[in-house]
C-alpha cells in the first residue's frame, strides 16, 4: 500500500461465497473460448463460410448485446421477487443457453453461404442473450457483496479464475479429445463432427455452472441490496436512468478502455489458432501444451492482482500493465518477421511461445480483474451523485466490453483474413510463405495499436483509494440521516 494511504480494516468474504460467486464464470469462460477460439475457425476454415461473413454474423450478435445488456441490467436493478433482484434471471438462463450453444455447432448440411450465415447469426444471438440473463445480474452482485476497495478485487479474481478454468478445460478437451488426429482427418481441427461433440460437452459445463452459482448464492439473497421502491418499467424511465451512467467520466473512459482491450484480446484469440497452426507450425498436441502456460499465467494473476493494486492503486496498476502489454504482446511476431526467432520445428520455439503466453496471459487477466473491480467503485460514486444504486446497468457495459472479444475481435480478424486472402482448409505446410508473413503483419501491428488505445483511455480514470473511502463515508452519513430514529 502506498505510503500515507489510510488503511481500513479489510472486509473478508467467506470462502464459500467466493467459490459459488466465482464458479458461474465457468459458463462464461466456456462460451468465450468457443466464440474466440473455435467458432470463426469452424465456420470459415471447416465449413467454408467467408471470413468476413463469419465475423459479421458474430458481430450482429454483439450489436444485439448493445441493447440487451443495459436492458437486463436495468430490469435486474428494479426487480422485486421473493428470489431477489438477480437470481430469477440467473436461473432462467441455464437451459436456453445450453440448447443454443449445441445448435450453434450443429448446422444442417447443405445450407449454403447464406444459410450458414443466418444459422450462425441466429444461434450466436441466442447464446449471447441467454448469457446476458446470467452474466449481468451475477456480475452485479460484486458491489453488493462487499464495499471493501480490495475485497472486491479478490471476488473478481475468483470470477476470472473460474472463467479461465472453464475456458481452458473446454479448449484442452477440444484439442486432446474431439479435435485430435484420427484416421479420417490427419488434422483433427478440420473434422466437422468433432466440433458438434465438443459443443455438447460445453453445454453441460454451461448448464451445470449456472445452476451451481445460482443455487450456491441463493442463501445470500436477503443480504443483497434491496431494490428501490416499485415503479413501472418504461423505456422513458430506462433512458433517464441510463443517461447519468453514461455521463460518468470515470465510467465512460473505463468502458472504452475495456472494450478496446477486449477487442485486442478477442482478435488475438481468434487469429491465435491460425498463428499457432500456420505461422508457428504447431501440431494439435503442441497447441494443447501451450495451455499449460496459460494455466500458470492465470494462477499468477489470481495470486498477484490484489497485492499489486494494494501497492500501486488500481489505475496506476492498469496503466503499467497496459504499457507492458503494448511492448511485450506482439514481440514474438515482430522477432520472427525480423528473422530472430527459431525456425518452425525447433523445440526451443515451443518453449519460447509457452513462456510468452504465460506472461502475457497473466498481464491481460490482471488488467481484466482490475477493470471489473474499478467498476464496482464507480457504482458507489454514482450513488453519491444521483442517489441511485445501479449495479446492473454499470455492470452491463463492462459485460458488453467482455463480449466484444468475440464480436468486434472476430469481425476484425475475419476481415483481416479475407484482405490477405488467407487460404481456407489448408494443411500445415501448404500455405505460401508470403501468406504466412502477411498473417504476421496483420497480427503484430494490430495488437500494438489496440493496446495503445486502451492505455490512453484508462489513464483518464479518476477514482482513487482515498476518494473511494470518502465516498463510502458520505454514503454512510446519508443512509444514517435517512433512517428513522430508533424508539426510546
Amino acid at each position: 500500500m502506498s505510503e500515507g494511504t489510510p488503511q481500513a480494516t479489510p472486509q473478508r468474504t467467506p470462502l464459500s461465497t467466493r467459490f459459488f460467486y466465482g464458479v458461474g464464470s465457468v459458463a462464461e469462460g466456456t462460451k468465450n473460448t468457443a466464440f474466440n477460439v473455435f467458432l470463426l475457425f469452424y465456420y470459415n476454415n471447416v465449413l467454408g463460410l467467408s471470413g468476413t461473413a463469419s465475423g459479421l454474423a458474430i458481430f450482429v450478435a454483439l450489436c444485439v448485446d448493445a441493447v440487451t445488456d443495459p436492458l437486463v441490467g436495468a430490469l435486474s436493478d428494479d426487480t422485486r421477487t421473493r428470489l431477489g433482484r438477480r437470481h430469477p434471471y440467473m436461473y432462467a438462463s441455464a437451459l436456453p443457453m445450453a440448447l443454443c450453444f449445441v445448435a450453434l455447432f450443429h448446422p444442417p448440411e447443405g445450407l449454403g453461404e447464406q444459410g450458414l450465415f443466418l444459422w450462425l447469426a441466429t444461434f450466436a444471438v441466442g447464446v449471447r442473450v441467454a448469457m446476458t440473463l446470467f452474466m449481468i445480474p451475477s456480475s452485479a452482485m460484486v458491489a453488493e457483496l462487499t464495499e471493501d476497495y480490495d475485497e472486491r478485487t479478490t471476488l473478481v479474481s475468483w470470477r476470472f479464475l473460474f472463467g479461465w478454468i472453464g475456458g481452458l478445460s473446454f479448449s484442452f478437451i477440444g484439442y486432446q479429445v474431439f479435435l485430435a488426429p484420427s484416421e479420417g482427418f490427419a488434422d483433427g481441427r478440420l473434422d466437422p463432427s468433432g466440433y458438434g461433440d465438443l459443443a455438447i460437452t460445453g453445454a453441460c459445463f454451461i448448464f451445470g455452472a449456472i445452476l451451481l452459482c445460482a443455487g450456491g448464492t441463493h442463501r445470500l439473497i436477503p443480504r443483497l441490496k434491496p431494490p428501490p421502491p416499485a415503479q413501472p418499467f418504461t423505456l422513458t424511465r430506462f433512458g433517464e436512468e441510463l443517461r447519468p451512467v453514461l455521463q460518468n467520466r470515470s465510467y465512460a473512459n473505463l468502458v472504452f478502455a475495456a472494450i478496446i482491450a477486449s477487442v485486442a484480446g478477442g482478435f488475438s484469440d481468434v487469429v491465435g489458432l491460425y498463428v499457432n497452426t500456420y505461422f508457428w507450425g504447431f501440431t494439435t498436441s503442441q497447441i494443447a501444451t501451450l495451455l499449460y502456460g496459460v494455466v500458470v499465467g492465470i494462477l499468477v494473476a489470481f495470486a498477484l492482482t490484489r497485492p499489486i493494486t494494494e501497492r500501486f492503486e488500481k489505475k496506476r496498476a492498469c496503466i503499467g500493465m497496459a504499457t507492458f502489454a503494448i511492448l511485450f504482446g506482439p514481440l514474438p511476431i515482430f522477432l520472427r518477421l525480423l528473422g530472430v526467432m527459431p525456425e518452425n520445428g525447433d523445440p526451443l520455439l515451443l518453449w519460447l511461445i509457452l513462456g510468452h503466453s504465460c506472461i502475457l496471459v497473466a498481464t491481460v487477466v490482471a488488467i481484466g480483474i482490475t477493470f471489473s473491480s474499478m467498476v464496482a467503485d464507480v457504482v458507489d460514486e454514482n450513488e453519491l451523485e444521483t442517489g441511485r444504486r445501479q449495479e446492473g446497468i454499470f455492470t452491463s457495459a463492462i459485460a458488453f466490453a467482455s463480449k466484444a472479444t468475440s464480436g468486434l475481435g472476430s469481425l476484425v480478424a475475419g476481415i483481416g483474413l479475407d484482405v490477405i486472402a488467407f487460404p481456407r482448409g489448408a494443411e500445415i505446410g501448404e500455405v505460401a510463405p508470403e501468406k504466412i508473413r502477411a498473417l504476421g503483419l496483420v497480427v503484430g501491428p494490430g495488437l500494438t495499436g489496440l493496446y495503445l488505445l486502451t492505455l490512453i483511455f484508462v489513464s483518464r480514470y479518476r477514482i482513487t483509494r482515498a476518494g473511494h473511502e470518502k465516498t463510502l463515508e458520505a454514503l454512510a452519513e446519508r443512509r444514517a440521516a435517512a433512517s428513522p430514529p430508533e424508539p426510546a
